[in-house]
This record gives structure tokens, C-alpha cells and sequence, in this order.
């Protein structure tokens, strides 16, 4: 079965499109390469709602991928999470309970508002774009170099849809790629998410290469053309250092958290708010769930309940940390939550989950290049008040 293109990459390919295409002239102007503290762009974060529409479908447009994107110009960080398209409106304010319908009724500008209301949060700037203008710029960037792993074939007369590629390394056209990242076999979402990953890692090794520059004119012109933004020219400079310095590992995705479920008969995708917070304030707000990744947490149980220790692991998932242990602690009698850390470095990150589980911290000296990045959480009295 194949589908329309829902998944976050298909934007987050535009969106660096967008900005690296726009930046690749300037970048040996060293000049120009200085981020400004005038501007929009203050605080160094900015906030991009990515709208991907199908043009070719019956009557107004329907917004066919939503992603919200933050980027941090002073880390190099960015943060996305994807809106299913059917995500399920539930306000008064509206008269229309999907996502993706928001673009039938106001555009673009819609579609901001709605999410802004919905996530509680501010936008900068959006852009769009459909199908189309994905294929033309992929031709502008001569083709992208993919390891097909297996022979993709579908066909859907109906439709008017035929894949056919073949295993191996090749270099895809832009209706080839479209295809590519558009396959939908056994493994569902799955299989195409990785093929997906796979995609835009290799997009944005080609234009970030050397070799990209003598394309440049050609890419911009597809760009301005394919593109619908209200990102003014002039504000694209404080975007030159990230575009000459992010890493594929510097880029965090999430999808919004919740369910399928059907509503009057009708399929959507109910988000878990509480989750989407949590999510929102980590990704959007703050970059904490990108730093957070790098450490590796133990998660004792210190107070005798049971689940006590793997209930707090799992959130402090949630907020990006991963898990490396859970087990018990040496005693049950803890009346507090405590956070162990071994660097100082890692000392104002330990406050925050102390402060998150309502505990304290302490200080164990060791080796630096033994204990960087590693903490170790004892599960106190008082913690299911945070869980």
C-alpha cells in the first residue's frame, strides 16, 4: 500500500533547503557569517512551521505534512515534531476538528494559529510547499546518491502511480526520490521512516558537500519558486553558522504523542496532551531534550514501592535521558530523591532532575573521563507526586 508522504523528513528536507540553499552563497564571507544580535532572532531560537501539501488533489488543498521545527543558531541544535495531518481539533474557535483542514479554510496562516493554539506556543515563520516543488529541487541538486537495499515495485493505476526501483547504489531523479520516500510496503510507517531517515541523510550530505556550490543559482531559483515563505531575506544570515556547523546528530525528531481513534465515525489522531507538553517544552521551547540524550542514567529504587524506580525511568525518558539500569537500591528508607553526579559539569543538570523528582543532589568525585555524563537517580519518599 502507498500513501501520501506524511512523515516529518519530506520538510525537514525543505526547511534545510531552505535555509543551507539561501546561506551557501555567503558562506566564506566571513563578514556575513557573524550572527547578529539585532533582529528577530535574540534569543537565538526560532520556531518554523513546515507545511507539505498534494496540489493535485480535488479542491482546496489540504495540508498533507505538518512539522514544527526549532532551530537554535547559537548551539546548532534543532528540534522537530511531526503533526499527523489528522490530528483531532478540539476547540470552539474552530469550525473544523482535523489538522490538516485548517489549510482549506485559511491557508497557511491557518494552520500556524491552529497549532499555536493548540501547543500553547509562538511561531516565527512558516513555509510550504507541495510535491512538485520537492521533485524540481532534488533535479536542481543533480540527483540524490541512495543504497537501495531492496527492489521497490508498486503499482496503482488508478492513481496513476508507478514504482519501480531496483536494488543497489543510484543516484535518484527527483520524481525517483519522491517515490523513494513515498513507498509503503508490509512494514507500514516503519519501514518507510527508516527509508525516510536514510533519504535525508543523504540530501543533506549533497548539499552540504563542496561539490553543491556550482548548483547554488540553480537551487535558489527552485527554491523561491517551489517555496512559499514569509522568512525575509535579510533575516537568513543568523542562520549561516548552522547551516555551516549542524550535525545529522544535533537534529531531534519526535512524533506528537497520542492515539488513533475513531470519533463519529470519523479516524483521528487524538494527542496525549500531558505528554505533548512535556514533548513541546523539551524540543520547542528548549533544546534540554537534545542535551539530555547524551546521558546515561542508573534509576535505583530507594523507597520499597513497587515500580517505583522504572515509573520514574520512564519519565525521565520522556525527557530525552536514556536508561542504562534499573534496579534497587542499598536501602528503602530514602526520604528524598537523590541525584548523584560525578562531574561538575553535569552539576546544573542534575539540579533539574532533582528538582524535577522534588529530591536533592550530591556530588561524587571521580575520574572525569569515567564519569562525564552520567548520573545516577535514587527514588525517595515523595516521588509519585512527580510521576
Amino acid at each position: 500500500m502507498v500513501e501520501k508522504l506524511t512523515d516529518w523528513k519530506y520538510i525537514a528536507l525543505i526547511i534545510f533547503l531552505v535555509i543551507i540553499g539561501i546561506a551557501i552563497p555567503f558562506l566564506w564571507n566571513d563578514e556575513l557569517s557573524k550572527i547578529s544580535s539585532r533582529g528577530p532572532f535574540k534569543e537565538n531560537k526560532v520556531n518554523i512551521l513546515a507545511v507539505g501539501y498534494d496540489s493535485d488533489i480535488n479542491g482546496a488543498s489540504r495540508a498533507d505534512t505538518i512539522i514544527l521545527i526549532s532551530l537554535d543558531v547559537k548551539t546548532n541544535e534543532a528540534g522537530l515534531v511531526f503533526l499527523p495531518r489528522d490530528t483531532y481539533i478540539n476547540s470552539n474557535k474552530r469550525n473544523f476538528t482535523k489538522l490538516n483542514s485548517s489549510h482549506v479554510y485559511g491557508g497557511i496562516k491557518l494552520t500556524q494559529e491552529t497549532v499555536e493554539e493548540m501547543l500553547n506556543i509562538d511561531i516565527d515563520y512558516y513555509l510550504e510547499t507541495d510535491f512538485r516543488g520537492f521533485e524540481k529541487i532534488i533535479d536542481r541538486l543533480g540527483g540524490v546518491e541512495i543504497n537501495v537495499s531492496r527492489h521497490l515495485n508498486y503499482v496503482d493505476k488508478a492513481g496513476g502511480l508507478y514504482i519501480d526501483i531496483p536494488a543497489g547504489q543510484q543516484t535518484l531523479n527527483g520524481e525517483e526520490a519522491l517515490e523513494y520516500v513515498r513507498y509503503r510496503d508490509i512494514t507500514g510507517d516503519i519501514g518507510r521512516i527508516e527509508r525516510q531517515q536514510k533519504f535525508i541523510d543523504a540530501v543533506l550530505a549533497k548539499v552540504l558537500s563542496p561539490a553543491i556550490v556550482t548548483k547554488v543559482p540553480g537551487i535558489i531559483k527552485e527554491v523561491n519558486e517551489a517555496v512559499n515563505t514569509n522568512i525575509p531575506l535579510q533575516d537568513i544570515t543568523p542562520f549561516l553558522n548552522t547551516a555551516k556547523e549542524i550535525k545529522l546528530s544535533q537534529i531531534e525528531s519526535k512524533m506528537l504523542p497520542g492515539k488513533a481513534e475513531y470519533i463519529n465515525g470519523i479516524s483521528y489522531w487524538v494527542p496525549n496532551m500531558q505528554e505533548a507538553e512535556i514533548m513541546v517544552d523539551n524540543l520547542i521551547r528548549n533544546k534540554s531534550y537534545i542535551k539530555n540524550k547524551e546521558y546515561n542514567l542508573t534509576v535505583l529504587n530507594g523507597v520499597g514501592d513497587s515500580g517505583a524506580a522504572s515509573d520514574t525511568a520512564g519519565l525521565l525518558e520522556k525527557y530525552g535521558f536514556n536508561i542504562s539500569t534499573i534496579g534497587n537500591a542499598d536501602k528503602y528508607d530514602y526520604d528524598s530523591s537523590v541525584v548523584k553526579y560525578y562531574s561538575k559539569d553535569d552539576a546544573e543538570t542534575a539540579a533539574k532532575v532533582a528538582e524535577l523528582l522534588g529530591g536533592k543532589t550530591e556530588f561524587i568525585e571521580e575520574a572525569e573521563e569515567e564519569s562525564n555524563k552520567k548520573l545516577e537517580v535514587i527514588v525517595g519518599a515523595g516521588y509519585e507526586k512527580s510521576v
